[in-house]
């Protein structure tokens, strides 16, 4: 087959390492794809909606998978079908369940899935008097598409109303500004994975995220810092629990909505401390990153045959495998300053002398060659990958790993792994 991969991240770069690995795979493009992706995949720099769009539709590949949400949410998938390319993702409906955080309550409202209480507000007074009715704890989700930003988990009234006029007057996000608050739930986090088609859904395995940039889930919330596969708290138990009241109503959900999703469901779930039950925080219509990092080293069938049998309504009769045994874990090595503002065009000086294998990987995320040098252009910038027999072992390879690399600007957190 001839495959397209859209976009430049850790998420991409793990996807074009396994359609690589597939005995099926005949050519590989990423777009714009990055250094790391470069060494297996022919990378086209094009950025743009429209030039993308056009190098599909002159190239006409047997499969594009699309890997950014922006990507999605612009409707690129629905171009693609209207063109006869078969697509990976959902279309622009279908990636209103990430794109709009009101429109994911509103559908979770109409299919009875559990999620926290919040409401909707698009001015700051209004929000403002909503946080002052709530002391407390309580969490500021931005609507719209942020990088995995613009949720502010506030610990008192006094962070929420910071959240708002951040949202709302500094609009360090858009002009257009709505806002979701909404009841925090104590408890641990886990992503757990659907793929679906208009017919059926497969389970795609689980991953823990620790999405603040500081030791001890400290500091502000990031793309995620670092992944664990599978999620320890996911028991049998759970996982039915998940299956029958979340996953079953939002299959449910899209199909009666006559949503063309044909793509990955990414479900960030909150298991509540005090009654146990699974409450859905928040839908991803892509695979997370770094979720997918983890959970690839782990899977054992053939991907790109998995992908495809997706986007063409086969989905119900692929056998979805994971070496069940093993455990991966992700840690992400950022520049120092992000979040927040942070140095571009820094040095990473050994970056080579690290070989893949089936149990570790270095996956690039904003990276390039600048002559001889390999050089960074992002905050998150590499993702390193251990699989084995148990975490401990996995930790200690992803750490020595991290201490080697030659990178002044080099930052990770020390705890990942360690917070279950």
């Amino acid at each position: 087959m001839i495959v397209i991969v859209i976009g430049s991240g850790a998420r991409e770069h793990a996807i074009c390492r396994l359609i690589n690995k597939s005995e099926f795979s005949e050519k590989l493009t990423c777009i714009p794809g990055n250094y790391g992706i470069s060494k297996i995949a022919k990378c086209i720099n094009l950025d743009n909606s429209e030039d993308i769009l056009a190098y599909c539709l002159q190239n006409k590949p047997d499969l594009v998978i699309i890997g950014p949400e922006k990507y999605l949410a612009e409707g690129m998938a629905d171009e693609l079908r209207n063109h006869n390319i078969l697509v990976f993702g959902p279309g622009r409906q279908g990636a209103q369940l990430e794109s709009s955080k009101d429109y994911m309550k509103n559908f979770c409202k109409k299919y009875d899935i559990a999620t926290a209480y919040s409401e909707t507000f698009t001015n700051l007074d209004e929000s403002i008097k909503f946080v002052r009715s709530r002391p407390g704890k309580i969490v500021v989700k931005y609507d719209g598409l942020a990088a995995g930003k613009g949720v502010f988990v506030c610990e008192n009234t006094i962070e929420a109303e910071e959240a708002c006029k951040k949202i709302f007057i500094e609009k360090i996000f858009s002009d257009n500004n709505t806002i979701i608050i909404e009841d925090f739930i104590e408890g641990k986090e886990l992503s757990y994975f659907v793929l679906i088609d208009d017919n059926s859904y497969q389970t795609f395995g689980s991953a823990q995220d620790y999405k603040r940039i500081g030791d001890s889930d400290t500091g502000p919330n990031t793309g995620g810092m670092g992944t664990i596969s599978p999620a320890p708290i996911l028991d049998t138990s759970l996982e039915k629990k998940i299956i029958d009241n979340i996953v079953l109503r939002s299959v449910e959900g899209i199909q009666k909505e006559l949503i063309e999703f044909k793509g990955v469901l990414f479900l960030g779930i909150m298991v509540d401390e005090v009654t146990k039950e699974p409450k859905l925080l928040e839908y991803n219509t892509r695979f997370g990153d770094p979720e997918i990092q983890s959970i690839s080293m782990r899977l054992t069938s053939d991907f790109l045959s998995l992908v495809h049998s997706v986007a063409t309504n086969n989905l119900a009769y692929s056998d979805i495998k994971f070496n069940e045994f093993e455990k991966s874990i992700c840690l992400i090595l950022a520049t120092q300053g992000y979040p927040e503002n942070y140095p571009k065009n820094t040095i990473i000086n050994n970056l080579d002398s690290f070989n893949g294998s089936e149990d570790f990987f270095i996956f690039h995320a904003a990276t390039y060659q600048d002559e001889e040098l390999v050089k960074t252009n992002g905050g998150r910038v590499l993702s390193i990958v251990a699989s084995g027999d148990d975490y401990e072992t996995c930790r200690k390879k992803v750490y020595e790993v991290a201490n080697k690399i030659d990178w002044k600007e080099k930052y990770f957190r020390s705890d990942i792994g360690l917070l279950f």
